[in-house]
């Protein structure tokens, strides 16, 4: 039986943040609306460059993302993530990313 190692899902989900933050603010400044959609285009380039580097274990990354949680709208209208009361750590992640970036 393996472990689940925590240090490890912390690891991803900071890494994610630190690939999810240039997306965004990409996206941003193109004066692109976050929507649904858009989230999930995030999180897939951001995924990609994980993948990439390829120095993290892939369990602990997939455990962070919107494939694991079941429905998620992947709509064309804009992401209200209010009324949720648990949402991937991925999905959060841009959303504050997006609404930060200056």
């Amino acid at each position: 039986m393996k472990l689940f190692e925590v240090y490890k899902l912390h690891a991803a989900k900071e890494r994610l943040a630190a690939a999810v933050i240039p997306i965004a603010q990409r996206y941003r400044t193109a004066g692109r609306v976050l929507t649904w959609r858009l989230i999930h285009e995030i999180e897939k380039e951001a995924l990609a460059t994980l993948k990439q580097a390829g120095d993290l274990e892939w369990e602990y990354v997939r455990m962070a993302t919107s494939s694991e949680w079941g429905y998620v709208p992947r709509i064309n209208q804009p992401a209200d993530l209010e009324g949720y009361e648990e949402l991937p750590i991925a999905l959060t992640t841009i959303h504050r990313a997006y609404n930060t970036c200056h």
